[in-house]
């Protein structure tokens, strides 16, 4: 949720606490107040579902990671180096088996490690007469999968957070329509109270910005006198 959205869901808050400590019974009222309360309601569901696509996209993101290294480093690494020993019966394994780059997309680092693995199964016969793990065909695969699940998972983590942070901005912007709507209907119904309509005012204020401490705000600078010597001149002597 951006700071815009969070500020307004706050004075959304704010505004729905007032309304609940000054209850009316005017039917126009209850319906606006209503679809406010459902609107922040809606609001702080789509909020957890952006923070769990966020975590998500995170979490498989980190788990890629490992599960990359670990196909780069061990498994297919292992797999090149028995096919370039068996390239000594048959040259073209060679080109058969080659690692992806470090730097290859997630994508293309997709694409190798498929393709190694069915060139793996292809050739099992030959690889196995040169030192084939028994097992390291069937690890490969398990390992690929998961690759391809974590790509999975953070495409659906991302979209999550995306749909939700749309969702999000048109909600705030239902939030500020009804709360329009409710400052009419007070501006009447509070015509006469004064005081309830400043704190009304209050709470209805959604905040701009971050606030500046005044002890913080930097002096403002005064005219130096011109009968003063600067820094490093002697004024002269009358």
């Amino acid at each position: 949720m951006n700071r815009r959205v969070r500020r307004r869901l706050e004075m959304a808050h704010k505004v729905r606490d007032f309304h609940r400590a000054r209850p009316s019974a005017d039917a126009s009222h209850a319906s606006v107040l209503g679809r406010l309360e459902a609107t922040i309601s809606r609001m702080e569901e789509v909020s957890g579902q952006q923070v769990g696509g966020f975590l998500s996209k995170h979490s498989s993101t980190v788990r890629r990671k490992d599960i990359r290294r670990r196909l780069h480093a061990g498994l297919l690494r292992h797999l090149v180096t028995i096919a370039q020993d068996a390239a000594v019966e048959r040259p073209e394994l060679t080109e058969k088996f080659q690692l992806p780059p470090v730097t290859a997309s997630n994508k293309a680092f997709q694409t190798v490690a498929r393709k190694m693995l069915e060139q793996g199964k292809a050739e099992q016969e030959v690889l196995l007469k040169h030192g084939l793990g028994g097992k390291l065909l069937e690890d490969l695969s398990a390992a690929v999968d998961e690759f391809d699940a974590s790509v999975a998972e953070t495409n659906s983590g991302l979209q999550d957070h995306i749909l939700a942070r749309a969702e999000l901005e048109s909600l705030s912007e239902e939030i500020m329509l009804l709360v329009g709507m409710l400052d009419g209907i007070n501006q009447y119904r509070f015509e006469k109270e004064p005081e309830v309509l400043v704190a009304w005012e209050s709470a209805k204020h959604v905040v701009s910005g971050p606030q500046v401490e005044a002890s913080k705000t930097p002096p403002t600078p005064t005219p130096s006198d011109p009968e003063q010597p600067k820094p490093g001149e002697v004024k002269p002597a009358a």
